[in-house]
């Protein structure tokens, strides 16, 4: 009891749980607990202290029950007063009423900061989703996207089905198309979609975000890991936005996202016109006014969402790229390449060498996008160690595939590599598995209909292989019979009657 009375003579003196922990040698949750409770007592004195004194008149015709659930539920404060309190008092009495009677209900202050007009946006995804349901009852979460352009707190929100970086960069796009401008610097968190390795000084942006920012002449700078007060603008929006909406739809059950998309434009359109409590005048004014002309203006030209693959260029000279090969000049093979793809073009770089570029093929049909200079000359292709190497493997595994891969290679050496390298991975399998005498009869049977059907393809010489081992063996007539004598399983037991049997086999 000593103790715990020292405890309280210190936390009164003002000095930290740590220090405290430490004077004493004692746990700093133990101090924490002290102080709670003397927080508590000193709340429920100071509260039944304030009830011994006459009530507002205003106060007492209020039903406090529901106000106290709804702020204890995280609704905004002054929506509740303007709700049910805001015909009997103005909002500076209750909020003095509560601060008095109610203290643990008020939040703390937060310092303020200053912002050049068109400065810096400030961006976020929202902790909270939004649920909505289908028609077919089944219940999904659309993920709220907030901006807030710092100097005059102009607010823009956006619903999307999920935070991946094709919603990520279209979430830039429409903000920078609301506000009719760019700013000079945005300022995301950390997530992935964004910042692939947060550093304090020099962190490792996403390449299409970065491709974003560009585009639009914009300085991405991050804020701190687990800095919140990095970007308080963006995280006191997310709030205003959410408390406000659930507030207004909080008997409203949402059908689609289109329908979140309308109630969030219906809730940052009143947030955006209401007088700002410091301003005194509204967000779209104060936008209007002065950071409007601020902006840098848009491009001619929309942004084109950037995709960057790592890929790394085959011995036939092209690299595979969503079901499609696209050439890269025959110096560079077995190096790895970066590819930039965008809605229209392939882009090849070596370090900061642009080595390729084609039109970008979407049938996912295995079409071969080939620049004939980047290939060798096929006299010198068919000679290359490559093909070669394939020509000798095939050589040891079957002759006709020797020969079935020796025609592919004289009428195009570099583009029959891949296909050659299936037969040859095929074969061996078939041989590893099965034997070599018994296997060569097959591939050679599987090679002769692929020329009879011209169908030189790797999958159609799996199947044939796949037919031809479940093909029943047809051997009846060169089978022989060979019944040893004296066979006690046989009908009689002579020696004569077994050479019978041998002789006359039953049919």
């Amino acid at each position: 009891m000593a103790k715990i009375e020292e405890v309280k003579r210190l936390v009164a003196e003002g000095l930290s749980d740590r220090e405290i922990a430490r004077t004493l040698h004692c746990r700093r949750t133990k101090v924490r607990e002290i102080r709670e409770l003397e927080l508590e007592e000193a709340v429920a004195a100071f509260a039944a202290e304030a009830m011994v004194g006459a009530e507002p008149a205003w106060a007492a015709a209020v039903t406090w029950p529901p106000i106290l659930d709804e702020i204890g539920r995280g609704f905004e404060i002054k929506r509740v007063w303007e709700e049910r309190v805001a015909p009997g008092t103005s909002y500076a009495n209750f909020w003095k009423y509560l601060s008095r009677r109610y203290p643990w209900l008020i939040t703390d202050t937060v310092t303020l900061r200053e912002f050049a007009p068109g400065s810096q946006l400030e961006v976020d995804w929202a902790g909270d989703k939004i649920p909505w349901w289908d028609e077919r009852g089944r219940r999904h979460e659309a993920h709220v996207f907030v901006a807030v352009l710092c100097h005059s707190q102009l607010i823009y929100a956006r619903a999307y089905a999920n935070e991946q970086k094709s919603q990520w960069l279209d979430a830039h796009e429409k903000s920078f198309a609301f506000l009719g401008g760019c700013p000079r610097v945005v300022a995301p968190d950390n997530l992935k979609t964004g910042v692939l390795k947060a550093h304090r000084y020099d962190p490792d942006l996403n390449p299409a975000y970065m491709e974003l920012a560009r585009h639009y002449g914009v300085a991405v700078v991050p804020a701190r890991v687990k800095r919140p007060k990095d970007k308080a603008l963006v995280e006191n929006a997310v709030g205003l936005v959410g408390r406000l909406l659930r507030w207004m739809y909080r008997n409203h059950r949402f059908r689609s996202l289109s329908e979140v998309n309308e109630a969030l434009s219906a809730v940052i359109e009143r947030l955006n016109t209401r007088v700002h409590t410091r301003f005194k005048i509204s967000r779209r004014e104060r936008f209007v006014r002065d950071e409007q002309r601020a902006l840098r203006a848009l491009p001619e030209y929309p942004f084109e969402e950037i995709d960057w693959r790592e890929a790394r260029v085959h011995p036939d000279c092209t690299i595979a790229i969503e079901s499609a090969f696209y050439s890269v000049p025959h110096l560079h093979r077995g190096k790895k390449v970066r590819v930039k793809l965008t809605a229209r073009q392939v882009e090849v770089f070596l370090g900061l060498e642009r080595l390729a570029l084609h039109a970008r093929e979407r049938s996912r049909k295995g079409v071969r996008v080939i620049d004939p200079a980047h290939l060798p000359p096929q006299a010198l292709a068919y000679r290359e160690a490559t093909p070669q190497n394939l020509l000798s493997q095939a050589r040891f595994l079957a002759p006709s595939l020797h020969t079935l891969l020796d025609e592919l290679f004289k009428e195009d050496a570099l583009g029959h590599i891949r296909r050659a390298q299936g037969f040859i991975r095929t074969a061996r399998s078939e041989i590893h598995r099965y034997g070599r005498l018994v296997s060569e009869p097959r591939i050679a049977l599987a090679v002769e209909q692929m020329r009879r059907f011209d169908r030189r393809r790797v999958s159609f010489f799996v199947e044939q292989l796949a037919k031809l081992r479940s093909r029943p063996k047809d051997d009846a007539a060169e089978r022989e019979i060979t019944r040893l004598p004296n066979n006690p399983m046989l009908r009689g037991s002579s020696a004569e009657a077994a050479q019978a049997c041998n002789t006359n086999p039953p049919a």
